[in-house]
């Protein structure tokens, strides 16, 4: 089931060259998997499909600019302030614009970061995904379809937890303590908000191939007649 619709007057406006999709939802709703889902169905009958994939956990603050002894009370991932905003902006606005943009330098949310950046773009499509990405009234304003992935709290919790303990490295005992510290007290309060921007709301306690397939027939219409 998909609520909501993609308006067949879902064009480019004049003088932007790119289309942006924006994948939100809570922690582990599984915005990066369906992300790569999206992209693999778009992939599929056009394997040379012009797009860029652009994270939100790319642009985490480092919080290098705190005393070290002050970074771990400080650091977030789930509320606004985790989020470098103007340095995203500028790449969703230079994609947007049909330009070239430098992605940051890899590194782990919150971790410093090297200093090597990749350039990417430009490009026909931008996806964007990110748990925060719809609080920021300048990236929705650059985005031209809101797309958010409904999954219950009970099934992100267990999630999350498994992802933390088997990918991060992190015991049970951390992982509940960043929940508790971090996720539990931000996420459902941004999350809820985040809901109501939306264009289209998917279920996603499980893969969802139908809506996956809607949302590329969509996307696959509109580059087509732009």
């Amino acid at each position: 089931m998909v609520r909501g619709e993609v308006s067949d007057t879902w064009t480019r406006p004049r003088g932007v060259a790119a289309l942006a999709v924006g994948i939100c939802g809570g922690t582990s709703s599984g915005k990066t998997t369906f992300a790569r889902a999206l992209i693999e169905t778009l992939r599929a009958s056009d394997p040379g499909v012009d797009l860029v994939l652009v994270r939100q956990d790319e642009y985490f603050q480092d919080y290098l600019h705190l005393p070290e002894d002050a970074r771990p009370a400080a650091r977030t991932a789930n509320r606004p302030d985790a989020i470098a905003w103007p340095a995203l902006r500028e790449a969703l606005t230079l994609l947007k614009q049909g330009k070239s943009t430098p992605f940051p330098g890899r590194g782990t949310g919150m971790a410093q970061r090297v200093p090597e950046v990749r350039e990417v773009g430009p490009t026909r499509l931008v996806i964007a995904e990110g748990h925060l990405l719809f609080i920021d009234a300048p990236i929705q304003a650059l985005l031209d379809v809101k797309v958010f992935l409904d999954c219950d709290v009970e099934e992100r919790v267990l999630r999350r937890i498994k992802r933390d303990t088997t990918t991060s490295g992190r015991t049970i005992e951390q992982s509940l303590e960043w929940f508790l510290r971090d996720v539990q007290p931000n996420n459902q309060h941004y999350t809820d908000w985040q809901r109501r921007q939306a264009d289209i709301v998917i279920p996603h306690d499980r893969p969802n191939p139908i809506a996956t397939a809607l949302l590329a027939d969509a996307i696959r219409s509109r580059l087509a007649r732009a």
